[in-house]
């Protein structure tokens, strides 16, 4: 019998062993399972009415650092511990760039100093791109009730909203990068829950400097409660306007929750949130509402999309089936970089299944577009590349300021076991019609409560904020058996020159560019594969070498804005006497041809969707790499399959624009490599 595959293959899910409430439990004990603030489910906890996350043992990871040389390695720079300490553990990350200078960045967290003292929302600056952060894990903000979100304004004014005891609303204020904060009173209320917080840095605003604080209200009476509530501060968060809440129109079976404020190039306030039409149930539509007054006023609170069907965990079952508690709270990005797409609106969400349909075994960043202020907007699209099949949620998404690329972080499984995951990013230069995408974690980690916390407690949100090109992505794993903040920032475009002395091993991918000048001298292994793009010239200098059986292509054309790593220090440079310059306009292309690739049978092909692919040697191969080249952007696709022992498969490309494709399967374990072309109807 013919050993067969598909990428798009179901997936078995398990229910997240963490808390799971009857509703006869939630009367009974008077639980709101509604509401995710950690300090909820702590105060149960120690009344004895939930249990607190036990002590597990250490999770597995994946450690590619140990690899250096393989296709796992990282490729964006190593990642960085934000702040630690002893017994410390951390989640929840939101990170702003200064508009100032780019190289300054705040990030805020919720801080767990051991079970018995909590911290709460946090603040680490950072004033050299990212490489290191100061403050500490519980300056200045201790004793707040977490869920951080921060902001800088344009006159480099630091915010940190946070929850305030007693389930009310503060925000704290450093008018000198951390050295101090003064403390604000935004709201006081009954269950004030997952709020957010933003400021006006549009210049061409009238209302620019506003700050604006939004909420939850899971308590109270009516007409607040279950809705959105927000408040505005004109004079840089030292007073705040009467609350007024904005969702009742939606009409939500049960509440509205997860908000999230972003403000346009004349200063409009978008206001986006998810919709739970009953209890317990996963998100069902997004709502929207907006204002043209600076937060005077906003209009009529809709549906943007109706149908949706979100992640989360509690107390239903765990869609994404990793040991924590998830959600599907959508988070908004807007374009104010002046740009093509100045003003354009963008939502993100974890979906299962496309959007409308919400069945099927993938769960995936999902992303829709307004171009008209909120009005209308299109039809969902997916943001992550890979197979139909895998699992992306807490997505983040930001837009850069300066030149308005997209980028947005989530949590991918398609490398590892669907017990892990993976820390990565997306990006677009083009409004989200394309991604490109890259791992930014260097370990793989396996989720799991934080043990001390309580209700499968992880943290609810990554973070991710990006200014003229300098990218912050920001998450929390497990890797050391604490829960910690990481950020691997990197740089989004193209550095003038670049000088490259990092190997590439087998089955491993180096895409670089540059505008100007490439110089290399490392070493490209067997099955690894080097692409080199240059405005001016690609060098390769003494101590270049491309091994028997690998890829190597240097192309002298404009630089197409994609990733970029800061440059690699060594080697000898352009004035190596030695050197081999690329010739212009060609494209230089390397393939040993002692050991040819292998040729595959794909069909059909032409196609609109799926095509099988057919390994000719009769082979079977268990842990192998797919990439998908397009014609005009190269690399487009590549995806990990471990444990697979197969002989064919299929691939889903209806997501691909029509074009020429050039498959490449290589087998990692026997060191061989197959390709063929694919027509995309």
């Amino acid at each position: 019998m013919k050993n067969f595959i598909k990428l798009t293959s179901v997936m078995l899910f398990v229910c997240s062993p963490f808390l799971v409430l009857s509703q006869t439990d939630i009367t009974k004990k008077d639980i709101d399972t509604r509401v995710d603030n950690w300090r909820y489910w702590q105060d149960k906890a120690e009344q004895g009415i939930v249990p607190l996350n036990p002590e597990l043992p250490p999770q597995p990871i994946i450690d590619y650092r140990l690899n250096p040389d393989g296709k796992a390695a990282a490729v964006d720079g190593p990642d960085i511990l934000i702040v630690s300490g002893a017994g410390m553990n951390q989640s929840e990350n939101s990170v702003f760039v200064n508009p100032i200078d780019n190289q300054i960045a705040l990030n805020g967290n919720n801080s767990f100093l051991g079970v018995a003292s909590p911290s709460g929302a946090n603040a680490m600056f950072t004033f050299d791109g990212g490489l290191t952060w100061t403050g500490g894990p519980s300056a200045p903000l201790s004793g707040n009730w977490g869920d951080p979100a921060m902001a800088v304004d344009l006159d480099g004014i630091s915010y940190a909203g946070h929850i305030s005891p007693s389930f009310n609303q503060g925000v704290n204020i450093s008018p000198d990068n951390g050295v101090t904060w003064t403390a604000s009173s935004v709201a006081v209320g009954s269950t004030l829950d997952k709020n957010h917080l933003w400021v006006d840095n549009s210049a061409a605003s009238p209302h620019v400097g506003n700050l604006y604080s939004s909420w939850s209200q899971l308590g109270g009476a009516a007409p607040n409660l279950n809705q959105i509530i927000i408040s505005r501060s004109t004079d840089d968060g030292v007073t705040w306007s009467t609350p007024i809440q904005i969702s009742s129109a939606v009409a939500a079976g049960s509440h509205n929750q997860g908000v999230n404020i972003q403000t346009g190039p004349a200063g409009e306030v978008y206001v986006t949130w998810a919709i739970y039409d009953s209890w317990p149930s996963v998100e069902t539509a997004i709502g929207f509402s907006m204002s043209t007054d600076g937060g005077v006023t906003y209009s009529t609170a809709v549906r943007i999309i109706s149908s949706i069907s979100g992640v989360r965990g509690n107390p239903v079952t765990n869609p994404t089936g990793k040991n924590q508690r998830v959600n599907s709270f959508p988070v908004m990005a807007c374009d104010i970089s002046g740009g093509p797409n100045n003003g354009d609106l963008y939502i993100t969400w974890a979906n299962e299944g496309v959007p409308g349909i919400n069945v099927g075994p993938d769960v995936s960043a999902y992303m829709i577009r307004s171009t008209d202020g909120g009005t209308t907007w299109a039809t969902p699209t997916r943001i992550n590349q890979d197979p139909i099949g895998n699992i992306q949620y807490f997505p983040w998404i930001t837009s850069d300021p300066v030149t308005g690329d997209l980028h947005t972080i989530f949590y991918d499984d398609r490398n590892v076991a669907s017990t892990m995951v993976e820390a990565w990013v997306a990006t677009s230069s083009d409004a989200g019609a394309t991604w490109s995408e890259i791992r930014v974690s260097d370990v793989a980690f396996t989720p799991a409560p934080i043990p001390g916390m309580a209700g499968g407690y992880m943290g609810d949100y990554l973070g991710i904020a990006a200014r003229d090109g300098q990218v912050y992505p920001v998450w929390t794993d497990n890797r050391t058996g604490q829960t910690l903040s990481y950020t691997s920032p990197f740089t989004c475009g193209c550095a003038t020159d670049l000088i490259i002395t990092t190997n590439v091993g087998f089955g491993g991918i180096d895409h670089q560019e540059a505008d100007l000048t490439i110089t290399a001298s490392n070493d490209i292994a067997s099955g690894g594969e080097a692409i080199y793009h240059a405005g001016d010239e690609v060098l390769m200098t003494l101590g270049f070498t491309s091994l028997n059986g690998s890829a190597y292509r240097a192309y002298i054309e404009a630089c197409t804005g994609t990733y970029i790593l800061a440059p690699e220090t060594g080697g000898e440079g352009i004035d190596d006497p030695e050197y081999v310059k690329a010739p212009k306009p060609k494209m230089i292309e390397y393939f040993d041809d002692k050991q040819p690739a292998i040729e595959l049978t794909v069909y059909p092909n032409p196609t609109s969707d799926i095509f099988n692919v057919q390994l000719n040697d009769g082979a079977l191969i268990n842990n192998f790499d797919v990439r998908i080249y397009s014609m005009s952007q190269g690399l487009v696709s590549i995806n990990n399959f471990n444990d697979r022992n197969a002989n064919s498969f299929q691939i889903d490309i209806s997501d691909f624009a029509p074009g020429v494709y050039f498959i490449e399967v290589i087998d990692k374990e026997n060191q061989e490599v197959y390709s063929s072309k694919v027509i995309k109807k």
